[in-house]
């Protein structure tokens, strides 16, 4: 006679993840031009010597020394 094991074992699957979620990604960053170069209509480069100086948001501070 065969005896069948029968146990009873709950197989739930629990995942170590939590709900899935999609990717966050990270925003994209726009540097604009210093006000000095966007007044003077020039490309700024990453080491300009005046956006220390004149940032972005402060167009007329640059309006003002020019």
């Amino acid at each position: 006679m065969m005896e069948n094991n029968n146990s009873n074992t709950n197989t739930t699957s629990t995942s170590s993840t939590p709900l899935s979620h999609p990717p966050t990604l990270q925003p994209q960053v726009i540097i604009s031009p210093c006000a000095a170069c966007k007044i003077l209509r020039k490309r700024c480069a990453n080491k300009c010597t005046l956006a220390p100086y004149f940032p972005p948001t402060e167009p007329a501070k640059f309006t003002i020394a020019h």
